[in-house]
């Protein structure tokens, strides 16, 4: 039987799946070095055209990544950090798992490696 999603698992997933686009990810760099930047300004930085780049936004804006702000005709965009608070809390939860492996990996290459190979030539 198939459980069915809590809205938070959901929004856990479609945020992931957002991220998962290297360019979108880029956005969210450029974004977190200016704080705001107009539209055309995050287009200038990708070799796509300015309905794909509008197209990677859209996306960002429906997972709740960023926030679309018009002054005049200019469209300003912002990250809202808020929605990346779920998936850190999720990540961070799985941190001491991962370090826990990860330092038992490396004490055990350095067992192997202060180990005295046996000698076959006997």
């Amino acid at each position: 039987m198939v459980e069915r999603q809590t809205a938070d698992e959901e929004q856990l997933s479609r945020v992931f799946r957002v991220l998962s686009d290297p360019s979108r990810r880029k956005i969210i760099e450029l974004l977190r070095e200016a704080g705001e930047l107009r539209v055309g300004d995050i287009a200038a930085a990708f070799d796509m055209s300015l309905n794909g780049v509008s197209k990677h936004l859209k996306a960002l804006e429906a997972a709740g990544l960023i926030e679309r702000r018009v002054v005049g005709r200019e469209h300003r965009i912002r990250v809202d950090w808020s929605a990346l608070q779920q998936p850190y809390e999720w990540l961070h939860f799985y941190h001491h798992f991962w370090s826990a492996r990860l330092d038992a990996l490396v004490d055990y290459t350095k067992q192997e490696r202060q180990e005295p190979e046996e000698d076959d030539h006997e």
